[in-house]
């Protein structure tokens, strides 16, 4: 009888050891779930903080790049402006070029052509030069060479006797081209077309300009030839008065 009890109680006795056995292993696998728990609530802390910047982080960048769409539009509205601006001066520069080289190809023509009718004055065919010089004063009316194509056109005019015609040139000449570098010839050719008509209502117009070279030109060789031209007309006239008088 003794002896079962005595085996009932060690089975207790080894039953609560493997008891207290398992409930300090329990106990130290409660502890290590709690110590990760603690760490995964740590660690989750630690995600919700990250989160949280991340999100502030994607509020800012789209604000930026918002702000940076804005500035791309207006970006593209200023390149659109200056495309436009760029096309409109190209378009000048073009149209400039263009107003230019018309310009020059005017000018050259207006060039060949005095220079044609210059050739033909020099070859002294004058008929061509006069006819030329005609052409060039109708086309070119306010053409660099006009003064000189009046000039020519009167002296091919005076060549071929048409004394008429070259003293309404060198006229025009006079009234027109005060400052003209051949000025008392001029003057002195214009009173020789007039003297060479006969025309008597025409003398003393004649004589007026040749007294004017003398007067303004004292020193050159026109003033010594309107002198000599002077002295054999005026006698006539002259003349003419004593005998208007006698009468």
């Amino acid at each position: 009888m003794n002896k079962k009890y005595l085996i009932v109680i060690s089975f207790l006795l080894s039953s609560c050891m493997a008891t207290q056995k398992d409930m300090l292993v329990l106990q130290s696998q409660i502890d290590d779930l709690n110590t990760n728990i603690y760490t995964l609530k740590k660690n989750q802390a630690d995600l919700s903080l990250k989160i949280d910047d991340l999100n502030r982080n994607l509020t800012s960048f789209s604000e930026n790049t918002k702000d940076l769409s804005i500035d791309i539009s207006k970006l593209s509205g200023k390149i659109d402006d200056y495309g436009a601006l760029t096309d409109k001066k190209i378009n000048q520069i073009g149209k400039n070029a263009t107003q230019k080289s018309e310009k020059e190809e005017e000018y050259s023509k207006e060039c060949l052509s005095f220079y044609k009718a210059m050739s033909m004055y020099s070859s002294k065919k004058y008929e061509q030069a006069i006819e030329l010089l005609k052409d060039y004063i109708i086309k070119y009316p306010k053409g660099e060479n006009l003064d000189n194509a009046y000039f020519y056109l009167a002296q091919s005019l005076f060549e071929i006797e048409n004394y008429k015609e070259s003293g309404i040139f060198y006229a025009k000449i006079i009234s027109g081209y005060p400052n003209f570098p051949e000025t008392p010839y001029v003057r002195l050719k214009y009173s020789k077309s007039l003297i060479e008509l006969n025309d008597k209502s025409k003398l003393d117009e004649a004589i007026t300009y040749l007294k004017s070279v003398e007067k303004d030109f004292p020193t050159s060789i026109e003033a010594i030839i309107a002198k000599q031209i002077l002295y054999e007309i005026t006698p006539k006239k002259v003349t003419k008065n004593t005998q208007t008088k006698r009468k």
